[in-house]
């Protein structure tokens, strides 16, 4: 009986992951030449934000349209690929819809589905250096999302995520595979969680901070071994807040970063490991249906947070919302006040590095 319970659990994982593979189909898209055209472009996961490059020569500015399909809907395609980035401006409307897929040349990547009948809109960006948002409504109802990543988006409300937005993204690139991918980093988190291994974030953290050492072959020890960490490290790179980095650290970051991207693309282990010490992902699981998902959750921010935290994973779903609400407003509290703390910080010793030594005059 044990060998059955074991194979049907086999069967439901395996099913899941077919499911989540399944790509729903956007009922509003470009059409089959300009579907083709956008994937000149080739898109990767890196960090969970979308980046774009090409093969094509620099210097290349085409564009389709604007032209009329069926008489009744409009498309229009610009594609602009210079020696360092490209771009992409992509509009299809009429009929009381319209659909907008945009990757700006500062690296804002955006897209937006709306529809009069019935109302609906979403509105997913992605700004460079800031969190991702995601919007959307339908009739009177509004859901709003921001996240430092994709996965954060995902993870906090997959459902939402895989509807709406998937399946516009995965024009892009049909192969993809976000929803199943997403899926797989969820699960091994919760691996990772129930059978810890040693986190080295402090180990990561400490080495950022030396390369703000006032001793040179510090500072080149600590970007050497950050490099020798190699790519799992980059997403922890790419959270990093700038605000609260000196000159030094910001460049050798950025070079760490660029030497770290080639060929970098989001993997399950390589997420799973940036995400596993993450704050907004555990409390995002504490809102999942199953139980044990809810129990991790709830003794991983214990132990990031390092005390317990007031929430019961065995109550019923009410009181559990209403806890999870207590405890975003709380942790959203402390720290919106450690980053005023860090801005204050780094205001007094500006103004202490501006005042000059004894002796020396401006």
């Amino acid at each position: 009986m044990r060998w059955r319970v074991t194979i049907c659990a086999a069967c439901a994982l395996a099913w899941s992951a077919t499911a989540l593979a399944q790509k729903p189909k956007p009922p509003f898209a470009p059409t089959t030449k300009n579907a083709e055209r956008l994937r000149w472009l080739d898109y990767k996961m890196v960090a969970g934000r979308v980046v774009a490059t090409s093969k094509y020569p620099a210097g290349m500015n085409i564009s389709f349209g604007p032209s009329i399909i069926g008489g009744r809907l409009h498309e229009h395609l610009q594609i602009l690929i210079l020696e360092d980035q490209a771009s992409v401006q992509y509009e299809l409307e009429g009929d009381g819809q319209a659909l907008s897929i945009v990757l700006a040349q500062d690296g804002h990547f955006s897209i937006i589905r709306t529809r009069d009948e019935p109302k609906f809109a979403m509105h997913f960006s992605q700004p460079p250096g800031e969190p991702l948002s995601l919007s959307v409504s339908e009739g009177d109802s509004e859901q709003r999302l921001e996240g430092d990543s994709f996965w954060h988006l995902y993870i906090a409300e997959p459902d939402l995520v895989r509807r709406h937005l998937i399946p516009y993204l995965e024009l892009l690139r049909p192969s993809w595979q976000l929803a199943a991918t997403a899926w797989a980093i969820e699960e091994a988190l919760v691996r990772r969680a129930r059978n810890p291994r040693a986190l080295e974030t402090d180990r990561w953290d400490r080495l950022v901070d030396e390369l703000a050492s006032p001793n040179f072959s510090k500072r080149q020890r600590a970007q050497r071994e950050l490099l020798d960490i190699g790519q799992v490290i980059l997403p922890f790179l790419e959270g990093l807040n700038p605000d609260q980095l000196d000159a030094e650290q910001i460049s050798r970051i950025g070079g760490l970063i660029e030497t770290l991207s080639v060929d970098y693309e989001d993997t399950t282990d390589r997420i799973a490991t940036w995400l596993v010490a993450d704050r907004q992902n555990w409390l995002s699981l504490l809102s999942r249906d199953e139980q044990v998902k809810r129990r991790v959750a709830a003794r991983q921010l214990e132990l990031i947070s390092g005390g317990p935290i007031d929430f019961d994973p065995s109550a019923d779903k009410t009181t559990r919302q209403a806890q999870l609400e207590k405890l975003r407003a709380r942790i959203k509290s402390s720290r919106e006040k450690g980053a005023r703390k860090a801005g204050e910080a780094d205001k007094a010793d500006k103004n202490a590095r501006s005042v000059p030594p004894p002796g020396i005059e401006r």
